[in-house]
């Protein structure tokens, strides 16, 4: 990889991959994960180089892999595993690269056509899973390669979200008479994701609270106590442990008597938590499965 000229703090790495700094630092020490270079004041500077690796731990840890496994890891070997992972449910015979090589050219109207015509001709929950979904991956990856361009990155992004919003404001779906909010809590979430579960709940009859930006704890309480809501989806921050969240979400379950908790881009293998109302989705495949089961 090469690196770019811009260096970053640790609070710049905090935001960019939700990992706290206590957490970066004790990875440094502890794994050797990141080197980074300190100033006549011992404040940390990283590398775009160190930002990447980070992004690419970050992914590997929140789809289940161990960090002392993944110090185990060279460079190369990290993107193989982050490959291997987004190519886990498979993406059928969809070549991205066409799609890739228009966004190259930053043609929104171009891109968003190709786009469109999975969407015609696949439905828009097929289209994203075989082929929004898989894109997203592969072009994360190719930035993390150096073969695009950040820009590019965030374009193709973009324009799936986009989309996406397009879609959901189409439905005509009836009202089922139940509340579903959203809530990224963790700046790392991934937002085309999460406006694909809005999709999928907004389909199925659901009036849905998501307001887009980071929120608090606090908001989770402040938006029930105006409009109440019996489901919840929330992307928490990638430093809290497995423990810590299913405490979370017996706690929040209680509180506002929800019906059920989902915990959105986390690989939690315990099955259903909270009195089985709590549960965890690392995919779009799971978000689907899971708006089926309610």
């Amino acid at each position: 990889m090469n690196a770019g000229t811009r260096t970053y703090s640790i609070r710049d790495l905090e935001n960019f991959c939700g990992i706290k700094a206590h957490t970066i630092r004790m990875w440094e020490k502890r794994y050797g994960i990141l080197t980074p270079e300190r100033s006549d004041s011992n404040i940390r500077h990283y590398t775009e180089d160190e930002l990447k690796k980070l992004i690419t731990v970050s992914l590997l840890n929140r789809n289940g892999m161990k960090i002392s496994r993944i110090a185990q890891l060279s460079d190369s070997e990290l993107l193989h595993e982050v490959l291997r992972t987004g190519n886990n449910e498979g993406n059928g015979n969809i070549d991205p690269g066409e799609l890739i090589m228009t966004a190259m050219r930053f043609s929104e109207s171009e891109f968003r056509d190709k786009l469109g015509h999975f969407v015609r001709e696949k439905g828009l929950t097929d289209a994203y899973l075989h082929v929004f979904y898989p894109l997203l991956q592969k072009a994360r990856v190719l930035w993390l390669t150096d073969c695009i361009s950040r820009p590019h990155e965030q374009f193709i992004r973009h324009v799936i979200s986009t989309v996406l919003i397009s879609e959901e404001m189409t439905l005509d779906s009836r009202l089922n008479g139940e509340s579903a909010a959203i809530i990224n809590i963790d700046e790392t979430g991934s937002m085309p994701d999460l406006l694909f579960l809005k999709y999928l709940l907004r389909r199925k009859g659901y009036d849905v609270v998501y307001t887009e930006d980071t929120l608090s704890v606090d908001d989770i309480r402040s938006i029930h106590s105006i409009k109440p809501f019996q489901l919840l989806a929330v992307n928490l921050p990638l430093s809290e442990n497995d423990n810590e969240i299913r405490e979370f979400c017996s706690d929040i379950a209680a509180e506002l008597k929800l019906r059920k908790v989902l915990v959105v881009n986390r690989d939690i293998q315990d099955g259903a938590w909270a009195n089985k109302k709590a549960e965890a989705a690392c995919t779009p495949y799971e978000l689907v499965r899971w708006t089926d089961s309610l």
